[in-house]
């Protein structure tokens, strides 16, 4: 799964927008200064696939706006047009579109649309929270029947949305497959210093619904039921009790609680191997994701503490490691939990708390933790891994670091001022780029090999200095002191004051190197250029 190009009409302050992603690059980066579009493209993406997977053959979902995108899918290249009144839609460059009644199908969607859609988004604003309701609604009132079968659980639902309640059960997804915690235990261990697994505590409680299923668990049936019993059965010892707990500082409800209480990892995986077993499934990440989420969506799950062992600090819930700590687990836990192949994965600032060491490797560690290709049974017997080439994730980002590996193909620049240009692309295209009036646009450099200060001062963030505004006004006035020197214009108080700038700028690190006469002559030529 990899969009290639997209064209929107009006959607926010995405005017007549156009961005072409390099067809080779499965990393892409957003950049660009607050208010240009950057989040706003990446609710665009969710809305188009939102109502692409809502549309049936007899009923078509639309977003509120016009957009036209390329994306390949599957070794399809798809071509969705909405620039009309109804969808217009062409595989692999045919003379005329697909039929709806094929697109839209299981097996068309199954065919054509990415396997899942996965957004994290680390601000305050509950908007794209919005988006995802009717894709949960849809799940939840599926997996709550008493005939369901795990194996709808596969198309059941495509957009995930990560949320404060997945950061609970997130550190599972690195221990309770083999195959993860061999491909993860280097990166937990030398990044984040967790060695291992200690326990896992299930905080269960009654949902304010009745129901006619398990009486265990107050009634519960489907998914829910199931996932349960087999919780259950390797918990030592499940304890009921009714606890008061604080809503918020104005009000208390009191929960009836479950707590089962897995006592080590070795207990994780005999639970995670039986559930599997009872649901005649394959080991799979996603499918034990939305075992676990079925807890949280059946308002059933109050929390789940993970308990691990860690070099320096013992033993620490997840609540208890550092808010850099717990976002880094949190995206890469749970794209690990969800990575499918043929998937879309959209990440808005997921660096914000990120400390810089943290920040500069990012992307490794999303090539080689999450992105990286092993059979889910066992990796290859050299140890080595592949990149996952069908995954592209997309990611909006103010840092300089975290683009301090990437070439200017993975970056795209929002809000810059761009000349028409010419192009060699299709006609189809061509169209959408001479209408466009905003592009994103690739940077001229690489940010390979700038540096960090490079990157700044470069025409991605286009800083003139990366020194701080008083120095600068330090610099400014000892250079048009310079000049008058070199014009004979100076007087004895300018004079004066040049060396005492001199001296204040030596402090702080600018020393003789600024009295050297070919910088000095440098200087005048530049100060007389200005004044011209």
């Amino acid at each position: 799964m990899r969009i290639d190009k997209v064209y929107i009409e009006d959607f926010k302050n995405l005017k007549k927008f156009w961005i072409d992603l390099d067809k080779d690059q499965m990393n892409s980066v957003l950049l660009g200064e607050n208010a240009t579009g950057k989040s706003n493209f990446i609710e665009a993406l969710i809305e188009i696939f939102k109502n692409l997977d809502l549309s049936k053959s007899s009923s078509r979902r639309h977003p509120n706006f016009k957009y036209w995108i390329e994306y390949q899918c599957r070794g399809n290249q798809i071509c969705v047009d909405y620039t009309g009144e109804s969808y217009s839609i062409v595989i692999n460059e045919e003379t005329k579109p697909i039929a709806f009644t094929k697109f839209f199908s299981k097996q068309g969607k199954q065919t054509y649309l990415p396997k899942y859609v996965f957004t994290y988004y680390s601000g305050i604003s509950n908007r794209l929270d919005k988006l995802f309701w009717e894709h949960q609604k849809n799940f939840y009132s599926r997996i709550i029947k008493p005939d369901f079968q795990a194996g709808e659980l596969d198309d059941l639902r495509r957009l995930f949305y990560v949320k404060q309640i997945h950061s609970f059960f997130v550190l599972l997804a690195f221990f309770a497959l083999p195959q993860i915690e061999k491909k993860s235990k280097d990166f937990l261990k030398d990044v984040l210093g967790i060695e291992d697994l200690e326990s896992v505590l299930f905080i269960i409680k009654k949902g304010g619904w009745s129901g006619k299923g398990d009486p265990k668990f107050w009634g519960a049936d489907g998914l829910v039921k199931n996932f349960l019993n087999v919780l259950w059965d390797h918990s030592l010892a499940p304890i009921y009790e009714d606890k008061t707990v604080d809503i918020d500082f104005r009000s208390q409800e009191t929960q009836n609680r479950l707590y089962l209480y897995l006592k080590d990892k070795r207990k994780l995986k005999e639970f995670a191997n039986e559930y599997f077993s009872v649901s005649k499934e394959k080991p799979s990440n996603t499918f034990l994701f939305k075992a676990l989420e079925s807890t949280y969506i059946s308002e059933m799950l109050e929390e789940v503490k993970v308990k691990v062992k860690k070099k320096k600090d013992g033993e620490v819930t997840f609540r208890e490691l550092s808010e850099g700590e717990q976002q880094l687990l949190t995206v890469i836990g749970l794209l690990i939990f969800t990575r499918e192949d043929e998937s879309l994965v959209l990440l808005d600032e997921p660096d914000t708390h990120l400390n810089p060491i943290w920040k500069y490797d990012y992307l490794h560690y999303l090539k080689s933790v999450v992105k990286s290709k092993g059979d889910l049974v066992s990796l290859k017997t050299d140890g080595e891994l592949n990149e996952d080439r069908t995954t592209q994730i997309i990611i909006n980002t103010h840092d300089p670091l975290v683009i301090g590996s990437m070439v200017k193909s993975q970056v795209r620049l929002f809000g810059k001022e761009i000349k028409k240009y010419e192009t060699d692309e299709d006609a189809t295209s061509q169209k959408f780029i001479k209408k466009a009036e905003n592009h994103a646009i690739e940077p001229d450099q690489d940010p390979q090999g700038l540096g960090v200060a490079g990157i700044l001062k470069s025409d991605l963030f286009g800083l003139k200095t990366i020194l701080d505004r008083e120095t600068n006004v330090l610099l400014d006035e000892r250079n048009r002191l310079m000049y008058k020197q070199a014009q004979s214009k100076a007087t004895d108080k300018d004079l004066n004051r040049l060396e005492e700038l001199f001296e204040i700028l030596s402090n702080k690190g600018f020393n003789q190197t600024y009295r050297d006469p070919l910088f000095q002559e440098y200087i005048v030529e530049k100060m007389k250029k200005l004044e011209e």
